[in-house]
């Protein structure tokens, strides 16, 4: 019997749009593998509502005035009532599905909000845990434990908006003391490079600050590091894989792999996998990127990305995402896709990932 995955796009994010291009593939994978599919999106404006339109409409993000309609032409006094995130869920759907494969970034996404929420259904998903999830989404916890793992990392420091808001000039003398210049600052808790800015000097620095702490009350300083940028794609549970190594190779037109130059510039930059690397560092950096995952007690999938430093040949860790990009021209998929593992084959696998990690978690508890 074929089974049934609920795909969800979209989301309270500024994410939101890279979604419905992750959302395109992974479902054009899963129709692939032979799955039965019922996709619902989450609007700008929080509604869950199930799409039965066209995978094309949501690619160009035509969806929510058909959803919205089909929902207001399906209400009935007659319908059960719901108790329940698992009703919810079953309502939503008209069934329960065997499995959500969520294909949301960002904040309220892959922070370990809609985790708990699905954890709390009863159904499988795919992805990390609530706390994996939200360890790797917020950046600074993420990097206390790169530390506690004995990660090389680069030098950073943590600024909060209030005290930016008060005195960025102030802020912007600390954290030039702390890591120099250039530097590099992102919210905390964020993706996709959303307000992320490279700062040359201290009035640079004082508008990257700015700007930052619209996303979010905590913002991240780090050294910039020149070097080569690595992409690490990692699948499973206890005993993970890396695929191919990924190395993002930026033109003149951009400074840095930004979210402008992973979604929207085509000729932004250009992935290329297998990175070009002798093969005793990229061995060591797949170890690396699999000690990380591990750390952080990821399951499923992640992306790790490093720094590869032009000076001394160090290898950083800088990050991991829970739920990378599966665009047409992202690394994850591109990078098992060259490792043997189209997305037919990848999403299939992580289905049953999925449902193994929900089947280990389970437990039954006397109250």
């Amino acid at each position: 019997m074929k089974k049934t995955i609920l795909v969800l796009f979209g989301g309270v994010s500024t994410e939101y749009l890279i979604s419905l291009r992750s959302a395109f593939n992974i479902i054009g994978g899963l129709r692939q593998a032979g799955f039965n599919l019922v996709r619902v999106g989450i609007s700008p404006q929080g509604e869950w509502l199930r799409f039965d339109g066209s995978d094309e409409d949501i690619l160009q993000d035509k969806w929510q005035e058909q959803a919205r309609a089909a929902a207001d032409a399906a209400k009935t006094s007659a319908a059960s009532p719901i108790r329940s995130p698992r009703d919810f869920i079953g309502s939503l759907c008209g069934c329960l599905p065997d499995c959500i494969f969520p294909a949301v970034h960002g904040i309220n996404c892959e922070d370990g909000s809609l985790q708990g929420f699905l954890t709390l259904a009863g159904i499988p998903y795919v992805g990390c845990s609530v706390l994996a999830s939200a360890a790797c989404m917020d950046k600074l916890h993420a990097k206390m434990i790169f530390k506690y793992a004995r990660l090389p990392q680069c030098r950073f420091i943590t600024v909060q908006r209030a005290d930016i808001l008060r005195d960025p000039g102030t802020v912007a003398d600390r954290a030039a003391a702390a890591v120099g210049y250039p530097c590099f600052l992102k919210p905390c808790n964020s993706g996709s490079s959303v307000g992320t800015s490279r700062a040359a000097d201290r009035e640079t620095l004082i508008a990257a600050l700015q700007e930052a702490c619209r996303f979010d009350r905590t913002v991240l300083v780090e050294e910039f590091i020149r070097g080569r940028e690595i992409e690490v794609a990692v699948l499973g549970n206890e005993k993970p894989r890396a695929a191919a190594i990924g190395e993002v190779a930026t033109s003149g037109q951009v400074e840095y792999y930004d979210y402008q130059a992973k979604y929207f510039l085509a000729d932004g930059a250009a992935v290329i996998i297998p990175a070009d690397l002798e093969p005793a560092l990229a061995a060591r950096i797949r170890r690396t990127a699999i000690k990380a995952y591990k750390a952080l007690g990821c399951a499923g999938l992640a992306r790790v990305d490093f720094f590869l430093r032009r000076a001394d040949g160090r290898l950083l860790i800088n990050e991991i995402n829970t739920l990378p990009g599966f665009t047409s021209i992202s690394v994850y998929p591109k990078a098992f896709a060259a490792s043997g593992l189209p997305i037919d084959k990848l999403v299939r696998r992580l289905y049953r990932l999925a449902i193994d990690d929900f089947q280990a978690r389970s437990r039954k508890e006397l109250i």
